[in-house]
């Protein structure tokens, strides 16, 4: 996630109360900083909904002329064109009915705790196989990157490693043997073998498979 959690959009009616979107005059940006979180003066607008989906999008641009790197907005609600202008614009949408610093932090929390897990994904999907303290082995957990990411195939994550990467041997992690190895393997003149668990191990239901190169064993 791109956004700066550090900045965020209040929208609110005459009283500076939260609004939903059809009900606002003005809004107001929350900037956190060591001190806390400081406001902004309100920003007047409303937003004319009685034209057209052109009209709507025109006037909430020139809203977001304002809003520089904000991208988080919190709100009682919004629905119809301007949810869509706002979703399609990038925007993070937040609705509550009650408004306090409180939620800005619980706000700024989720989205943090969301970046993580989105970095941990993309770290876990990105990740290949990783060579160990001897040059040219390799090792790979195929079972932890499908338990998290199950539409992962084991020809999606083995293939362009064995493909592009020069290695001795590779140890894959796996729940069974991938049923390609038996054919395609060979046919890029690849062997494997199943390595004996150790006695510490034997209860593990894990294989682990071994790929050499042909005649390399």
């Amino acid at each position: 996630m791109k956004e700066n959690v550090n900045v965020m959009a209040v929208f609110c009616d005459d009283t500076n109360r939260i609004a939903r979107f059809d009900e606002m005059t003005n809004f107001i940006f929350y900037t956190k900083s060591d001190n806390g979180w400081g406001k902004s003066d309100p920003i007047p607008f409303s937003c004319d909904l009685s034209g057209g989906l052109a009209s709507i999008r025109e006037n909430i641009s020139q809203m977001l002329g304002a809003f520089n790197d904000c991208r988080i907005i919190i709100a009682k609600s919004i629905i119809g064109i301007p949810y869509q202008v706002f979703d399609r614009s990038g925007f993070i949408i937040c609705e509550s009915e009650d408004f306090d610093l409180e939620l800005l932090d619980a706000i700024q929390a989720d989205l943090i705790s969301q970046n993580e897990e989105a970095k941990g994904d993309a770290s876990l999907l990105a990740r290949t196989p990783e060579e160990t303290d001897v040059p040219g082995y390799y090792r790979f957990d195929l079972t932890q990157v499908q338990k998290k990411h199950p539409e992962m195939s084991s020809k999606m994550a083995l293939l362009p490693f064995l493909k592009e990467t020069p290695f001795y041997a590779l140890e894959v992690v796996c729940d069974h043997i991938p049923p390609w190895f038996e054919h395609q393997l060979p046919e890029m003149q690849l062997n494997y073998s199943i390595t004996e668990k150790s006695e510490e191990n034997k209860n593990d239901s894990t294989k682990h498979v071994v790929i050499t190169h042909a005649g390399c064993e």
